[in-house]
Order: C-alpha cells, then sequence, then structure tokens
C-alpha cells in the first residue's frame, strides 16, 4: 500500500471537546494539548503536534489513523483548501496558506503558518437530546472552554482559511453568536457550520448573507416527523416544521451565495427504511444528502439491541434503497454523496455478519476489555493488526453484492 502523507498535522487545529483538548481532526482522538494550559501559538508547535507530523511523515496516515478516517475512504472532500489560489495574493489568508503549503511540502516539523482549518466547541450543551449523542452525558455539566482562548479567536479567524464553530449546538450560546456576528463581513476565510437546523433566527440569516460560508450541514437523522419526533425530541421545544422551513431558507441562501450545503443522517433501526425518501428530501432541496450507520456511543448492550439489531427484511431493504439511491446522487452529480452511499453500503453488509447478532457482539465487547489490558506494545501491535483487518473486510464488502 502506498503511503498517504496526510496535512492534516500542518493544517488543521480542533478542539472538539470543550474540556479544551487540541487534536490534528475529529477521527484521531491523539491529543496534542490544552487550551486551558497553553496557548494556541504554544500547542501549534508544541511536543504533540511535532510529534504528530513527524509520525505522520514517517508511518503515513494508514499507519496512525484508525481504519474508520473518511479521508481513509475517499470522503471529507469538503476539507480541501486548494481554493487559497482565488484569494488576493497578498491577503493575510493566502499567504499563510501558500507559506503552509510551502512546509508541508518540505516536511518542516515547527511551521512558521498557522492554523488553517480551525474548529472549535464551545461547549456541549444543545436544545435537542439525541439519541445516539456521545456529548449527552458531558453537556449537562455545563462546561465551556475557557476566556482566555475566546480572546485568540478573532486573530485565528482573521487568518483561517475555514473557522469552524462547532457544538453541541452552535448557535446555541450567546458568546458565539455574538463572536460571529462581529466577524461577518470582516474576515475573508469562510465559515463552516453544523446545525441541527431548529434555532436559526433572522439574526442568524443576517449574520449568514454578510459571511463568506464554505458549508452548512443540517444535521436530521430523520426524514420524517415520527423518526425526528423519536430520534431527536425527547420533549425538547423544537419541530419538524421548524427544520423544514429552514430548509427551504437555506436553499435559497445556498442560490444566492454558492456554498456547499448537505444535510446527514445516521441510519438506526427507527429510520432504516428512510434512506430513499432522506435522499429525495436532501435533492429537493439543492442539498448533500450524507448518510451513515450510527455509531454506538458508549458501545452498550441495550443500545445495539434498540438502534442496531436489524432484520433480515430490514437489512434486504436497506441495501436496494442504498442501490436505487447512489443512482439517484449520481444523477445528480453528487459524488461525495455517492462515496458516502458505498461506504454505507458495505458497512451495512460488514454490520450483518458480526455487530447485528447480540451475542456476538457481547463477546466483541469482551474482547474491546481484554485488549484494553494488554501491555502497551502488545495492545498496539493487536490493535494495528485489527484495524487492517477490519479495513481489508470494508475495502472487500464494498465490492460485493448483498
Amino acid at each position: 500500500m502506498e503511503k498517504f502523507v496526510c496535512k492534516h498535522p500542518w493544517s488543521h487545529l480542533e478542539i472538539n471537546n470543550p474540556n479544551g483538548d487540541v487534536t490534528m481532526c475529529c477521527n484521531n482522538g491523539w491529543v496534542l494539548g490544552n487550551v486551558n494550559k497553553n496557548t494556541v501559538e504554544e500547542i501549534w508547535n508544541g511536543e504533540g503536534f511535532r510529534a504528530a507530523r513527524v509520525l505522520m511523515l514517517r508511518e503515513g496516515a494508514h499507519g496512525m489513523c484508525p481504519h474508520t478516517c473518511p479521508v481513509l475512504q475517499g470522503g471529507k472532500r469538503y476539507e480541501d483548501m486548494s481554493w487559497y489560489t482565488d484569494l488576493d495574493p497578498q491577503s493575510p489568508v493566502r499567504r499563510n496558506a501558500e507559506l503552509n503549503e510551502d512546509e508541508f511540502a518540505a516536511g518542516v516539523i515547527e511551521l512558521k503558518s498557522k492554523p488553517r482549518w480551525f474548529r472549535f466547541t464551545y461547549s456541549y450543551a444543545c436544545n435537542l437530546d439525541c439519541y445516539h449523542c456521545y456529548q449527552r452525558e458531558d453537556a449537562t455539566a455545563h462546561r465551556k472552554l475557557p476566556d482566555g482562548f475566546m480572546t485568540e479567536l478573532p486573530t485565528y479567524a482573521r487568518i483561517a482559511q475555514i473557522f469552524f464553530p462547532f457544538g453541541g449546538e452552535p448557535f446555541f450560546f450567546a458568546p458565539i453568536r455574538d463572536l460571529l456576528n462581529k466577524l461577518a463581513g470582516k474576515i475573508e476565510g469562510k465559515f463552516f457550520f453544523i446545525t441541527n437546523g431548529t434555532l436559526l433566527t433572522n439574526q442568524i440569516y443576517e449574520m449568514f448573507e454578510a459571511s463568506n460560508i464554505a458549508t452548512i450541514t443540517v444535521s436530521l437523522d430523520a426524514a420524517t416527523a415520527h423518526s425526528f419526533a423519536e430520534l431527536r425530541l425527547r420533549g425538547r421545544n423544537a419541530s419538524w416544521d421548524t427544520v423544514l422551513g429552514n430548509l427551504k431558507k437555506l436553499q435559497a441562501l445556498k442560490r444566492r451565495k454558492g456554498f456547499t450545503f448537505t444535510v446527514s443522517m445516521t441510519v438506526n433501526k427507527v429510520n432504516a427504511r428512510e434512506i430513499e425518501e432522506f435522499v429525495d428530501l436532501a435533492t429537493s432541496h439543492d442539498a448533500e444528502p450524507i448518510l451513515l450507520l450510527v455509531a454506538n456511543p458508549y458501545q452498550t448492550n441495550s443500545f445495539q439491541r434498540q438502534y442496531l439489531t436489524f432484520s433480515q427484511d430490514d437489512i434486504a431493504e436497506m441495501l436496494k434503497q442504498v442501490d436505487r439511491s447512489i443512482v439517484k446522487v449520481r444523477d445528480h452529480q453528487l459524488l461525495g454523496s455517492e462515496t458516502h452511499l458505498h461506504h454505507l453500503r458495505a458497512t451495512i453488509l460488514q454490520h450483518r455478519i458480526v455487530n447485528n447478532r447480540p451475542m456476538l457482539f457481547k463477546v466483541k465487547n469482551t474482547a474491546r476489555k481484554m485488549l484494553r489490558k494488554l501491555p502497551d506494545p502488545l495492545r498496539g501491535i493487536v490493535g494495528k493488526w485489527v484495524q487492517d483487518f477490519r479495513a481489508r473486510q470494508l475495502e472487500s464488502l464494498g465490492t460485493k453484492d448483498s
């Protein structure tokens, strides 16, 4: 296998947990620093990032990242930042990007360039309580990123290509709304937003109008009001009609401003037969559908039984709907959506072999616990073998008929 050297340790800085831990992406959990202890500048060229750059050059992404990483599966095309060449040659965003490209090409370990992709999670709090949220237990703690870090943000927003407030629900927080309003129309880089689509006020739409936007993603997890109520509301004050209304507004905004508009759904027992309906909902609003099989957030047997145990009829229907949906997104020339659907198909087939059987899932959980008890060197060897095996299995299943 040819070594693939990913740019993320050179270009990306993410704080995906309000505890302040810094990583190079959301798919690799290696903690490279913490904004409660150090400034962004100190972390960017600190021990963690330098070590990640060295390891990436030596091992490549297949050697240091999980096999499930979407980049390794051909996804995450929205993270392509080659558009910096369209910017004013004298702009700080372009000059930083050009320096970063040169440093990556030369394999520089300590950088003079700054992060081009800057993503941060202010808090896990949210107005919804989604069935699969891995943040649920932490959301009630109301932990937030430190004030010192928040004062650093405008500096990095002015030089980053992508500025990405994450959550929880980012529009749930007054400090984030205030920051975005102050930055709107004043930075050359682009915003990236992920939202549940329930809190988009007139003020937020005014901010959208004034801003450069790369992508807006609405996370739905449903194609019908029934699934939305069962999977997302849990008694919270939100409505499916509000979401549909905002999809129409975002469709009109996209036609005016030309950003990438996507909607996402995690496939589970409740919405398993809504795959094609979800694809139709997305394309009818000029949006790209992104679908994936839901992850079991805490690897519990109860979650597996309730949301990830399908009948053979369910699986057969899911595969048929995926195949029909692939044709539909191909007709719309949605290459990213087609890639995700092919991956979903392979994941469903893989799931059918092991994880769709509750007893085998229990065995895997037991094996996982035993793996954690192994000495570090041996755990690394075994874990790497398991990752490679799963990657080969997933690649093989992607080419097989149901």
